[in-house]
């Protein structure tokens, strides 16, 4: 990796933050979701994926280590991987995209809820069930968020990339 990758994927990794921490307490609202699909879908698979691990590890430092901030470190790299292998059929069915903002993002409170598991099945049970009317809203929320934004947002992320490359 050269310079510009390290510093771009430290960039990225850096907005992931900021995204996260700016929207922690707005009841429903999650933006980290949508922006792990813009990263996954307009840059390379490695960038992505260690932007995602970095973001994760720096998480580690605002909320400390826990098998909830752990969930973090498999969650968004393992959606940047996925989103980045299916970039290609997203040109070809456009919907596509939204609809896994939208499953990622109530993916994502649904997930985040299996650490309870340390403690028994059925408090893990209780917390999916009662998660289960915000992880939908979050879903709902996210296929908005991915229909509105994502494509000025990528287009201005393309054009940057191409920018940085002519120079």
């Amino acid at each position: 990796m050269n310079t510009r990758q390290i510093t771009k994927i430290a960039f990225m990794a850096t907005t992931l933050i900021c995204v996260f921490q700016l929207f922690a307490n707005v009841l429903y609202l999650e933006g980290i979701t949508f922006t792990v699909v813009l990263y996954g879908t307009c840059f390379k698979r490695k960038e992505a994926v260690l932007a995602c691990v970095i973001f994760a590890c720096l998480n580690f430092c605002f909320i400390g280590i826990t098998p909830w901030s752990c969930m973090y470190l498999l969650i968004y790299p393992g959606y940047a991987y996925l989103l980045s292998c299916m970039h290609r059929m997203f040109d070809l069915h456009p919907i596509c995209l939204p609809i896994m903002c939208g499953f990622f993002a109530f993916l994502s409170g649904q997930l985040l809820d299996l650490p309870f598991l340390l403690f028994s099945r059925e408090v893990t049970l209780l917390y999916w069930f009662m998660g289960l009317k915000t992880s939908l809203i979050q879903g709902i929320l996210g296929f908005l968020q991915c229909v509105l934004l994502y494509d000025p947002l990528a287009r201005q992320l393309h054009r940057l990339q191409d920018s940085a490359h002519e120079m």
